[in-house]
């Protein structure tokens, strides 16, 4: 038996035990009133510790599902199937590591930095391009928003221009993503400059268009120190390590 898997069959054994002291201590208090912040919603009791965006924009932007700080994608399918009654930790790290870390999940748009990031589900950077967001007085908005319509060739009325691979934050057509006709726009990338959409190169909203989906979450935020960790293959422990973080944090008493 290897290292590993013995590391992984002795935390799987003592969360057999956690398991098995909570339904002992949950005989004994049957007619106890359960504290509201120990309710049914596992997602309250999971550990943002380890959460790989800072939190530090989270007070001016709506909250995550409800939580009081970030949670990778990675970290709420755990939390999504704990919560539905799915307590084999060496089957949830199988969940994660057979998910595909390649593939674009979401975009974080940074303003501080003008710059935009594709994501995969555990929050990894896979490809970073500079942009351009609205110039003063035309501030692109922070928020959670997800790609709600694509079209290759956009007109705008209000500013008389075309936007090439238009990818729409809002319904209304207020704000989005897209390239420009001619290239002397692609000089400002890297600083504000827009009406408050996001711009981006043409080669790269081209590229983008291509390989994004409608229903795609984007963060609009605002950290000069946001560090995003770039793309790793992920191993057992990595998704050990993911599992336990949701499934058994420091306060063991507020997952059960």
């Amino acid at each position: 038996m290897t290292s590993r898997t013995t590391f992984t069959a002795v935390l799987a054994a003592l969360l057999l035990v956690l398991f098995a002291i909570s339904a002992a201590f949950a005989q004994e208090s049957e007619t106890e009133e359960v504290p509201a912040s120990h309710g049914n919603g596992i997602n309250r009791a999971v550990s943002y510790s380890q959460a790989l965006l800072s939190d530090r924009f989270l007070p001016g932007l709506p909250d995550f599902d409800g939580a009081s700080g970030y949670q990778t994608r990675a970290q709420k399918i755990v939390s999504d199937l704990f919560a539905e009654g799915e307590s084999d930790v060496s089957d949830l790290v199988q969940v994660l590591v057979a998910n595909n870390r390649t593939v674009l999940d979401h975009l974080i748009v940074n303003l501080a930095t003008q710059t935009i990031y594709e994501c995969n589900i555990n929050g990894e950077k896979l490809n970073e391009q500079k942009i351009s967001s609205g110039a003063h007085g035309y501030d692109t908005p922070l928020g959670e928003y997800k790609v709600v319509n694509q079209a290759k060739k956009a007109y705008s009325k209000k500013y008389e221009s075309w936007m090439l691979h238009w990818m729409g934050l809002t319904s209304d057509g207020a704000y989005g993503m897209h390239g420009l006709e001619g290239s002397s726009y692609e000089r400002k990338l890297g600083s504000v400059a827009s009406h408050g959409c996001v711009r981006l190169s043409r080669e790269y909203a081209k590229d983008l268009y291509s390989r994004i989906k409608v229903g795609t979450p984007v963060y609009i935020v605002n950290d000069p120190e946001l560090d995003l960790p770039p793309y790793r293959e992920i191993s057992e422990e990595a998704a050990l390590s993911i599992v336990l973080d949701v499934v058994n944090p420091s306060d063991p008493w507020e997952v059960f």
